[in-house]
């Protein structure tokens, strides 16, 4: 909130930014082992100019990038190639693991019923700046357009020195990441938690954020609780309603719901009026015609 108790707006979006945002969910999960650096280029082959994924420091307060806060059995293998035992479903925690004991594990060659697409190829979960450098390489030597990287922080109060490190940490973190590598102002961040986005808005103000939620609070209670406006506000895709998108952009923020991943829900959002898409097929967006 400013001094006066009023609620800010964040500044403009940097022109680097898309008219219309494409976004690869997790790269491009339907497509490809999910959160690797294979389905970040895949998503860029098939024509996303947003690169959604997520983030966690691991023990050696590195930044690596993955969805669940543990290695994940039902896609992931030991190094030695076997199963994660059902017992240890949520043994390897990544928080409380350095980043070489993770690097081992394979998160692509297992088959994962719930994606039956995935190309399947032993790969691993990658630090950040690794997957920058690879992302940036790819687009410079197949000349395609700068892409936007969409990091998600993957903090929960529940979660605080167990899970996750704390919210100030985690942004520090990842800004200190992001810095290091020259995609200047081709990014933005988002979290379901209040903490980061709030931190990141009072410390780094010039940094686009957005704001997720699924939950059944209104767009004025999360305004209200977030203390600024974003700029962007992502709700599930069954969240869309024309009134919604309406009130984002009376005041200025970009609606962008996740995760929709059918042509004709896709069609639907679009003509009512969303700023974009996050999918796990960014190939659908060449049939929608974006």
């Amino acid at each position: 909130m400013s001094k006066n108790g009023e609620t800010t707006q964040v500044g403009q979006l940097p022109a680097t930014f898309p008219a219309f945002y494409k976004e690869g969910h997790r790269g491009a999960r339907g497509l490809m082992p999910e959160n690797t650096i294979p389905a970040m280029l895949k998503g860029l082959e098939v024509g996303a100019n947003v690169l959604e994924m997520d983030v966690y420091t691991t023990k050696d307060g590195q930044v690596v990038v993955a969805h669940d806060a543990y290695i994940n059995p039902d896609y992931s293998l030991l190094p030695d190639g076997t199963e994660i035992p059902a017992t240890d479903a949520r043994r390897y925690i990544l928080h409380q693991m350095n980043y070489a004991e993770i690097q081992q594990f394979d998160t692509g060659s297992k088959y994962y019923h719930e994606f039956p697409e995935q190309q399947k190829i032993h790969t691993y979960m990658p630090l950040l700046d690794e997957l920058i450098d690879a992302v940036e390489h790819y687009i410079n030597i197949h000349h395609l357009p700068k892409p936007i990287y969409n990091i998600e922080l993957k903090t929960d109060p529940e979660y605080d020195s167990i899970y996750s490190a704390p919210p100030i940490d985690v942004v520090e973190a990842v800004m200190a990441a992001v810095k290091s590598k020259n995609i200047q102002q081709r990014y933005y961040l988002q979290s379901f938690d209040f903490r980061p986005l709030k931190y990141l808005h009072e410390r780094y103000p010039e940094v686009p954020v957005g704001f997720l939620t699924e939950t059944d609070s209104s767009f004025e209670d999360n305004i209200k609780e977030l203390g600024f406006y974003p700029a962007i506000y992502s709700p599930s895709y069954e969240m869309t309603t024309a009134d919604l998108i309406q009130k984002c952009h009376e005041h200025g923020l970009k609606f962008i719901p996740w995760t929709v991943n059918s042509l004709d829900e896709m069609k639907s959002i679009v003509d009512l009026g969303a700023d974009g898409i996050i999918t796990d097929y960014p190939n659908l967006f060449k049939e929608l015609g974006k």
